[in-house]
């Protein structure tokens, strides 16, 4: 058995057409057969991105909304059998904050609406201290609507104590470091990956060696690969996640690496689907291996257990939680099981 999270949306206001969530979902997943059983809930606002500790003792939530509906970031210690217990929680300066991750002893969220990144240092019981720098992006980009200014979208730590921030509107990850001295984030410009204008940088993961970044926009439904070549990312390949027979909105969501580092997987909200793509040893460029429904609408998330035998898509308009097993040599995805959750929008591993 291996237990994980679900995030949800619970209230008018989120971004999601019937928010009927009931917070953070504490869940089993059975190693053997894929059955999925719900285990208990943890009532909280619109928990849209939760992340655990190194250590498995700590879980953190962000609640995304409006900044005049008083959000706020929790911490939560992780009790047997996966129970959350209340530590504290601190103010969130923003709006719609959509991302969190653990750099070191800091927590770092990324604030969609306004813009911005929030660091919060850890203190050793787990507990929030106050926000202690909000790092605030500006610059706008094509899409009028989308791009009419910064976006900031995901937070992707890199090198021990580096981080990107993903930003959608100035199509950009733009390089951060932690500076011991003045325990400040500051921006190291020459490593940022910045990708076609219009496309809406949205999530990113790297390859094992950090040499290698795959970006996914989610306005243009593209995968942006860059190499770090002498110091600089520069893009050698662009690549499309959307399934070749559709033709409506893109909405891309969330991209993954499979733990064998050989799998890249990435969820298209319009198209319902994840695509599959097998990376290239050598050039780590991808080739399309195929696209697979998630068999419910608009899988904002999924993620890969840490064995890599199983898959777990979110799909946040049908209520649903779908379990795929990954075939170890091609990736390819097969329907194992289905449980009914509320508008779930989040998953991460205990």
């Amino acid at each position: 058995m291996m237990i994980f999270y679900t995030g949800s949306y619970t209230q008018d206001g989120a971004p999601a057409a019937n928010p009927t969530g009931q917070g953070i979902g504490c869940f089993s997943l059975d190693m053997k057969s894929g059955e999925v059983e719900l285990l208990h809930y943890t009532k909280q606002r619109n928990p849209s991105y939760t992340v655990i500790s190194d250590d498995k003792k700590y879980l953190y939530a962000v609640e995304e909304m409006y900044e005049s509906l008083h959000p706020e970031i929790y911490a939560y210690k992780i009790e047997k059998d996966g129970k959350l217990s209340l530590i504290n929680s601190q103010k969130l300066t923003g709006d719609y904050a959509c991302h969190l991750a653990i750099i070191r002893d800091r927590l770092v969220v990324a604030n969609y609406v306004s813009g911005n990144a929030l660091s919060f240092p850890i203190l050793e019981d787990g507990s929030l201290a106050p926000s202690h720098q909000l790092i605030q992006h500006e610059g706008t980009g094509p899409d009028k609507e989308r791009q009419e200014t910064a976006h900031a979208h995901m937070i992707y730590p890199f090198r021990k104590e580096q981080m990107y921030v993903v930003d959608l509107a100035i199509d950009k990850a733009k390089a951060y470091r932690f500076d011991a001295e003045s325990k400040n984030w500051e921006a190291t410009t020459e490593l940022d990956i910045q990708i076609e204008a219009g496309a809406g940088a949205r999530h990113m993961v790297m390859d094992e060696s950090e040499k290698y970044a795959f970006v996914l926009s989610e306005l243009a439904g593209d995968i942006f690969v860059a190499e770090n070549q002498n110091g600089r990312f520069k893009l050698i390949q662009k690549v499309s996640f959307v399934p070749e027979s559709y033709t409506g909105a893109f909405g891309g969501a969330a991209i993954r690496l499979h733990p064998s580092g050989k799998i890249l997987y990435a969820s298209c909200r319009g198209a319902n689907s994840i695509a599959i793509f097998k990376i290239n040893e050598v050039t780590k460029e991808l080739a399309l291996v195929s696209c697979q429904s998630t068999e419910g609408e608009t899988p904002r998330d999924f993620n890969i257990d840490p064995t890599g035998k199983w898959l777990i898509a979110a799909n946040q308009d049908s209520n649903t939680l779908v379990v795929f097993e990954i075939n170890q040599e091609t990736g390819t995805l097969s329907l194992s099981s289905t449980l009914s959750v509320e508008t779930p929008v989040n998953i991460c591993w205990l």
